[in-house]
């Protein structure tokens, strides 16, 4: 037989022919790959559905704080609690609640499987679900209101705690069980509800306004802080707080500063602090630059769980 001609019409149907051959193994292998991709996705949906019910049964009827729940409610935001439409996470109610389970275990003089220990660990867990919502709270406000928390006040609290010494990772993981990135969370939402809390109380700074203007109108400091005072210790004393000394006085930042520019017998106006609450200060005598003989009246702003 003689050798068939090569022209383009029989380089076109050889072509053909190869082609149909490749697409008989084109087009199963590209449904065996839908099929595994759906195959795939069914299998995580479903593990989920299974991990959900799993940790549901010991959130809600256990009442778990474990380890593995805890890492679990991170991934599914299982709900605690609805305050005024929001949801509390169980997340947040374990976050809050860590520390003082840690406390309890490491310091605690207590056994935790007797009566007493259990009702340690009942009141802890009312605490932080109280504290958990308050939060939600807070942020519902927060939004409402526009007021935020900056990275630079996170920072400013995290370096008062590195102020005292020691390596920050170890202090951090010995006295609350988290890491940095955790405790900062800590710190910003205690900060944010301190914010909310000072923004929505108008009736503290007006309180202290008066309280200032009944002092300059003749009433005398120690009235003023028998009276209004919130400052439990020293109110009964006429806001007395004895001699204290520069730099180690159990003062705010803020306090302790005019405190120590004022002279004797002078008063000092209204100061406002960066937890919200408000101060007015006398300086009853000056042994030295370094010590005052120091009176106070604070002024407390509500704590957001009033509202």
């Amino acid at each position: 037989k003689s050798p068939e001609q090569v022209t383009s019409d029989t380089v076109n149907k050889h072509r053909d022919e190869v082609l149909n051959k490749g697409r008989k193994f084109k087009y199963p292998f590209q449904h065996s790959k839908h099929r595994v991709a759906i195959t795939s996705v069914a299998v995580v949906v479903a593990s989920l559905l299974i991990l959900s019910l799993i940790t549901g049964y010991q959130l809600y009827r256990r009442q778990s704080t474990s380890q593995f729940t805890s890492q679990v409610t991170r991934i599914i935001p299982f709900p605690v609690a609805k305050v005024d439409g929001n949801f509390t996470s169980y997340e947040s109610y374990l976050f809050e609640l860590r520390p003082s389970l840690y406390w309890l275990e490491q310091y605690g003089t207590t056994d935790l499987k007797s009566p007493d220990g259990k009702r340690q660990i009942e009141h802890y867990k009312k605490v932080s679900l109280d504290r958990a919502m308050t939060n939600t709270i807070a942020r519902d406000l927060a939004s409402q209101n526009n007021i935020k928390v900056e990275e630079s006040e996170v920072d400013a609290a995290v370096d008062r705690v590195q102020a005292l010494g020691g390596n920050l990772d170890q202090v951090i993981a010995e006295a609350y069980n988290y890491n940095v990135k955790d405790f900062r969370r800590l710190k910003r939402e205690a900060i944010l509800r301190l914010k909310v809390a000072h923004a929505l109380d108008k009736e503290a700074p007006a309180k202290a306004q008066k309280v200032l203007d009944e002092i300059k109108a003749g009433k005398t400091f120690e009235d003023a802080a028998k009276e209004y005072s919130d400052d439990l210790e020293s109110k009964l004393l006429g806001g007395d707080l004895g001699v204290v000394e520069k730099g180690k006085a159990k003062l705010r930042d803020e306090v302790s500063v005019v405190a120590f520019s004022l002279q004797p017998g002078q008063v000092s106006d209204v100061i406002e602090t960066e937890n919200g609450d408000y101060y007015i200060v006398k300086v009853t005598d000056k042994p030295s630059d370094t010590n005052v003989k120091l009176s106070i009246i604070q002024i407390k702003v509500k704590d957001m769980d009033s509202y």
